[in-house]
C-alpha cells in the first residue's frame, strides 16, 4: 500500500484517511508516514496529565487538521476519544471515530491517525507511579528516529 493510498489528508487537508478496511498499516508504512509528517509544519498537541488511585491518564489535545502517530505501547492499552472525530487505526484497522468512543489496542500497538475535527483523546494504564518519565519508561517502547527533539507525536503514551 502506498503512502498516499494511506493518507490522502497529506496531500488534501481535511479528507479522511483511505486505508484498507481491516488491514493494520505495517510498520515500514508507519516509518514512511512519519517522514511525510516530518515535511509538515509543527503542530502543538497539548498534553495533560492525570493520576487516581492506581491509574494514570494522559489526555491530549490535537487539533483539526493534524496528522500524527503514536508511540508504541508496551501492554494493551485503553483509549478513549473524549472529544470531536479522528480516523485512526483500532484492533479492527482503520476507523473513523466521533466521541464518546472506547477501544483497547494491544501490545505493541503503534496506532497512527487524522484529526477531522479538534480531539481530545485519552489513554488510561494502570500504575501507581506519579514521575510522567517513569511511567513513560514502563510503558512505552523506545523507538527510533524521532519525529522531533528526541520525541515521536503521538496520540498515547
Amino acid at each position: 500500500m502506498e503512502l498516499e493510498e494511506m493518507l490522502p489528508a497529506l496531500k488534501e487537508p481535511g479528507q479522511a484517511v483511505a486505508c484498507a478496511q481491516g488491514r493494520q498499516p505495517t510498520r515500514a508504512e508507519l516509518r514512511d508516514l512519519e517522514d511525510a509528517i516530518r515535511t509538515l509544519p509543527p503542530q502543538e498537541c497539548p498534553v495533560e496529565h492525570h493520576f487516581a488511585d492506581g491509574i494514570y491518564g494522559r489526555a491530549m489535545h490535537i487539533p483539526a487538521g493534524t496528522v500524527l502517530t503514536g508511540k508504541v505501547h508496551r501492554f494493551s492499552t485503553l483509549n478513549v476519544l473524549v472529544q470531536g472525530e479522528i480516523t485512526v487505526t483500532t484492533p479492527t484497522g482503520m476507523q473513523r471515530l466521533t466521541a464518546p468512543a472506547i477501544f483497547t489496542s494491544p501490545p505493541g500497538c503503534k496506532k497512527a491517525g487524522f484529526a477531522h475535527t479538534d480531539v481530545v483523546w485519552l489513554n488510561v494504564h494502570p500504575t501507581k507511579l506519579r514521575d510522567v518519565a517513569a511511567i513513560e519508561s514502563k510503558f512505552i517502547e523506545p523507538e527510533a528516529p524521532a519525529l522531533t527533539a528526541g520525541e515521536t507525536t503521538c496520540l498515547g503514551a
